[in-house]
């Protein structure tokens, strides 16, 4: 017997939308602080300020913006008394058989607190961005958020422990400042760990990662932050993913502490559109608010015993935090199992249900929910190849649009699949297959739609078109919790025999997915990413034009007018990665220059050191090393740094690959090789300098197209052979 009641299940509709988005409105960043607030207070329209300089052009390690900024924030930390020092370091990543060298420039200061030999609070965020990235979000309003926070803290009275700011340089190529900083003095009188990121240019500022052990620290932020965003299923998710941020290396290193990060606007990550315009200032002051809070608090607190069992903790509503340690939740799943057994016996009793009906309603949901989720996998592949230029993992312009229309569209199939199986089914069969998979409460409908709803929309935010699958099976359980309100609406608005509603629903989620993708048309404000890098063999003359996308996009085509796919052996002989390429004009470059610097026979050794450089330049280098025979190499460093490299086989035997971040001010790196004596060992150096060679570009970059973002795109590469 069905219950129809246009009334009521309107006002269940608008409720349910309308708790929805009220619990995502109520997690949006605050309202910026104007400058003419108090002195000791943040003020995310002051700390623009330092963002407008330090993202004025994009600035990678190694290239001359990347020194300007850094003059800059020196001069900034000494006009706060921070006493800056620059730590000059060398650090190697090794990883595969490939080594990668970063030379970095970090920047550290101290503010002094009243006490003597305790430990420290320590600021952290990177002053170095992508390299076709002005840098706004990513980090330049991080390192805002510090510069302005140790202005208002010295505005009242000095804190007990010191609080060290560390501005630190190569994050965006291998985490480089922050594995230096950790051999600098000042990194053992370190007792807590506030790092400032970013994924994007807008959203509220999320707590997303907490060292291990963080019962203790987790505490202290939900009760001292003004604007506290956190989630144990956010950590959770994050802890699993291969992301590394500079906090990784802290909490690897058994360091306590957060990672803060607002992650909306990911279309803008990492590219030119990330500018100080684009910039959320509302994202900034949550940052910055919460900084300013948690340093004053750790900065009195003691810090001698950081760590304590992990806890659970969400927000329930707004910046209403619920936290309790982890031992409860077997007191929860008790009493939900008390709970969900007396509710099936009294179902049986009243013959609402029957045993296997509950079994089939279990399986049936679970099957509904399968169903829909796949589904998606033929939706999102026909969204996407309706956008030929678009690369879901670099995100889009409309995700919020998106998002609804995705929606739309999984309620839509979700309630029609319903209204298939209740022709078979009792409702209360399928609840109880509901509350059996997700070990749930009818009663915490509310909550449930504050906690999982904005979960739903920071998955989506977070991964886009490259994988909704994660929203919507999160999506369809929440569903799975209003199932019978929904029920009731849908029966409210069907018409006869058909499913009105959910017909409704898949009609809107078509029109906005159509909205969505022609909002994505290229323009100034919502550009096409374009990539395309030149490269060019010193020795033979021969140069060629490459793209990482096999299919050329309306600008960049004019590079590939006879193109073909294949890997770029004939510039790296390692190379496997599928290029689409084309012969391009030779240039007259200057190359990269080795020199010799020592070459002696001591013994069974033989030792060669080289001088690098790069004559253009360049901000980074490259090396293949091609002894003969292979194993004629002992070893290999840079900058008196070891490297650790394995062989890579290619069509001419086995070689040996590194690659150097971020040359010094020189432009001149020191190699040394170890050498078995009398073994040939033949060099292949490149240098990279960012940019194309403008001579060669026949037609400008229009508004509407940029660089696409990454340490492989808008490159000009020189390669030069040499044998010692």
């Amino acid at each position: 017997m069905q219950y129809r009641n246009g009334a009521v299940a309107a006002f269940i509709l608008l409720a349910l939308t309308g708790l929805a988005f009220l619990s995502l409105y109520l997690l949006s960043p605050p309202a910026p602080v104007p400058a003419t607030a108090p002195a000791a207070a943040f003020s995310a329209e002051r700390a623009m300020q330092h963002v407008r300089q330090i993202a004025q052009e994009p600035h990678a390690m190694g290239t001359a913006a990347h020194a300007e900024v850094r003059g800059y924030l020196l001069r900034q930390m000494q006009a706060l008394g921070l006493e800056p020092q620059v730590q000059e370091a060398t650090v190697v990543n090794n990883r595969s058989g490939i080594a990668t060298v970063g030379h970095v420039y970090n920047l550290v200061g101290r503010l002094k607190g009243t006490g003597a030999g305790g430990k420290a609070v320590l600021l952290v965020a990177h002053y170095d961005s992508q390299p076709n990235a002005r840098g706004a979000g990513d980090d330049g309003a991080g390192v805002a958020a510090i510069l302005e926070t140790v202005r208002a803290l010295k505005q009242a009275e000095p804190l007990a422990h010191d609080v060290v700011v560390l501005l630190s340089d190569g994050e965006e190529y291998g985490l480089y400042g922050a594995k230096a900083f950790l051999g600098h003095p000042w990194a053992n009188e370190v007792g807590l760990v506030l790092n400032l990121e970013a994924r994007g240019n807008t959203g509220p500022s999320m707590t997303f990662e907490l060292s291990p052990q963080n019962g203790w620290v987790a505490r202290q932020y939900v009760q001292e932050a003004p604007y506290p965003f956190v989630s144990s299923l956010a950590y959770e998710i994050y802890r699993r993913m291969p992301n590394d941020t500079d906090f990784t290396v802290f909490k690897d290193a058994g360091y306590s502490g957060l990672n803060s990060a607002f992650i909306d606007g990911f279309v803008h990550y990492h590219r030119s559109t990330d500018s100080p315009e684009n910039l959320n200032a509302g994202s900034l002051q949550q940052h910055g608010s919460n900084l300013l809070a948690l340093a004053r608090h750790f900065g009195n607190t003691s810090l001698s015993q950081t760590k304590a069992p992990d806890i659970v903790f969400f927000n329930l509503a707004g910046s209403w935090v619920v936290s309790y340690p982890k031992s409860l939740n077997i007191l929860w799943v008790s009493l939900t199992s008390l709970l969900l057994l007396v509710t099936l016996v009294v179902g049986v009793q009243k013959q609402a249900t029957s045993l296997r009906q509950v079994i089939i309603g279990f399986f049936v949901y679970l099957l509904m929910l399968a169903a829909v989720t796949a589904l998606f996998i033929p939706v999102n592949n026909l969204v996407v190849g309706l956008m030929p230029t678009l690369r879901p993992a670099q995100g889009v312009h409309g995700v919020d649009m998106f998002f609804v229309a995705y929606l739309l569209l999984a309620l839509g199939l979700f309630l029609l699949l319903t209204w298939l199986a209740l022709r078979w089914l009792r409702l209360f069969s399928l609840l109880m297959g509901v509350f059996i998979l997700c070990y749930a409460l009818l009663l915490a409908l509310v909550p449930a739609i504050f906690i999982m709803f904005p979960i739903v929309q920071v998955v989506f935010v977070a991964f886009g078109l490259s994988l909704p699958l994660g929203m919507v099976a999160l999506l369809l359980l929440l569903a799975g919790l209003l199932l019978p309100l929904l029920v009731l609406v849908e029966q409210s608005f069907s018409w006869g025999r058909v499913p009105l509603l959910p017909l409704l629903l898949l009609l809107l989620g078509t029109a906005a997915v159509a909205f969505a993708i022609h909002r994505e048309d290229p323009t100034p404000e919502r550009p096409l990413r374009s990539h395309v890098s030149y490269f060019l063999n010193a020795d033979t003359g021969q140069a060629v034009w490459a793209s990482a996308y096999t299919t050329a996009d309306e600008w960049n085509r004019q590079f590939f007018p006879a193109s073909s796919v294949s890997p770029l052996k004939e510039v790296y002989p390692h190379a496997r990665i599928v290029y689409l390429k084309n012969e391009a004009e030779q240039l007259n470059l200057a190359a990269p220059l080795a020199e010799v610097l020592q070459d002696t026979v001591a013994g069974n050794e033989r030792v060669l050191r080289l001088r690098l450089r790069s004559q253009r330049q360049a901000a980074h280098l490259e090396l293949v090393l091609r002894p003969t025979p292979a194993e004629a190499l002992q070893s290999a460093a840079v900058g008196g740094k070891a490297l650790d490299l394995e062989p890579i086989e290619t069509d001419r035997g086995e070689v040996y690959f590194a690659r150097l971040h971020g040359l010094p001010g020189s432009k001149a790196v020191e190699l040394e090789l170890r050498l078995t004596p009398g073994a040939p060992v033949e060099l292949l150096l490149y240098d990279q300098s960012i940019g194309l060679p403008q001579q060669l570009v026949k037609q400008p970059r229009p508004s509407h197209v940029i660089a696409e973002h990454g340490r492989d795109s808008n490159l000009t590469v020189v390669r030069k052979r040499y044998t010692f």
